[in-house]
């Protein structure tokens, strides 16, 4: 059976690590300032720089709590659960 996956467009915010902080919640059902600081996973200051100034197709991803997130320059923004 295939994990669903929350699927969001982190340009709708100023930094995509804000945006993947309210993805994960809305992905897990679980409240924002529940969730484990982003930082503890990724730099989430390096992650805002390379997707905001890349000028090349960039992807990363990293695991995020219970979460895959999958985020890319173009915007794309996916959560999948680990378990």
């Amino acid at each position: 059976m295939e994990t669903p996956t929350y699927r969001s467009d982190w340009t709708e915010f100023e930094r995509p690590s804000t945006a993947v902080v309210v993805a994960v919640a809305e992905a897990t059902g679980v409240e924002a300032d529940q969730l484990p600081v982003l930082n503890e996973y990724v730099d989430g200051d390096a992650l805002d720089t390379l997707l905001r100034q890349s000028n090349a197709g960039v992807e990363v991803s990293f695991e995020y709590d219970t979460v895959t997130v999958r985020a890319s320059s173009d915007g794309r923004l996916d959560v999948e659960s680990l378990r």
